[in-house]
């Protein structure tokens, strides 16, 4: 816990933070406290470059000196919220597998409509990025909260697509129920790798080899198609169930999406330049 001078400062910080004072004399009223000593305790910092007049902050020299214990506290928000979206898709994944298999329309009906409160999700997310401290963030890190935001609401969007299709009439054929349900179980997987990624800083590179193997499937079962036949009476089905396979390809896609661009946040790692002996690695 600070004391002292030190806990002055970081009060003096939360106000150039948070108010955004023109003058020393307007950080002195609020904590009346003196002018001059506002000044002795900032030229340190201003030395430095971490305090700038007209009294910002740069936020990555600042949270390298451990005297503002809130720094944190907006980004803790964030990641709440990222954790809401995702539980969010996650339910809707389980629910739209649940309709598809029952061709239950009321359940598809419901996860098009709960698709608003994803995209609501995401702009709460937008806004609070440029709000309180957050908005000092550099602009790249700024960035990469933004396109994780974008991609977990487009994992949303390819569930409510596929909500859709079973509205207009999807099912699947006995013959691909097996293939279907091994690819659901992937892209689940994935999505979870993912948000642990974004929620714990956790980095598993079996997230490449679930994505191998989801590509693997979807090959599998355009083959089985092929071997089966398409008759001219059944080419509207396979279109549709061809606008299925392409949303569930897309969601694992934008899992690795979430997963670099976090990992990028955090570690450094630029989210386009993944080794190939990385994605190859077993788990």
């Amino acid at each position: 816990m600070l004391r002292g001078k030190e806990a002055t400062l970081a009060a003096i910080i939360k106000i150039i933070i948070k108010d955004e004072p023109e003058t020393q004399d307007e950080i002195a009223q609020k904590l009346n406290i003196s002018r001059r000593y506002v000044a002795k305790l900032l030229k340190p910092l201003m030395e430095k470059g971490v305090v700038m007049h007209p009294y910002v902050v740069n936020m990555d020299k600042l949270s390298e000196l451990g005297i503002y214990q809130d720094i944190d506290e907006p980004l803790n928000n964030i990641i709440e919220m990222f954790e809401k979206m995702g539980n969010n898709v996650l339910f809707n994944l389980d629910k739209v597998v649940n309709a598809l298999k029952t061709h239950n329309l009321e359940d598809a009906k419901c996860i098009i409509f709960q698709d608003y409160a994803l995209n609501k999700m995401e702009e709460e997310i937008h806004l609070s990025i440029k709000m309180d401290s957050l908005k000092y963030l550099p602009m790249e890190q700024a960035m990469l909260l933004s396109l994780i935001a974008s991609n977990i609401e487009r994992c949303g969007d390819y569930i409510s697509n596929i909500a859709e299709e079973i509205t207009n009439g999807l099912t699947i054929k006995d013959y691909l129920t097996n293939n279907v349900d091994e690819i659901f179980d992937i892209i689940k997987e994935m999505f979870i790798i993912a948000m642990d990624m974004v929620k714990n800083k956790k980095m598993s590179f079996k997230i490449y080899e679930l994505e191998e193997n989801l590509h693997k499937k979807l090959d599998e079962i355009m083959k089985n198609i092929s071997d089966k036949g398409c008759k001219s009476e059944d080419i509207n089905y396979y279109i549709q169930f061809g606008m299925f396979l392409k949303d569930v390809e897309r969601f694992g896609d934008r899992c690795i999406k979430i997963f670099e661009a976090s990992r990028e946040f955090y570690y450094g790692v630029p989210h386009d330049n993944t080794p190939e002996y990385v994605k190859n690695i077993k788990i």
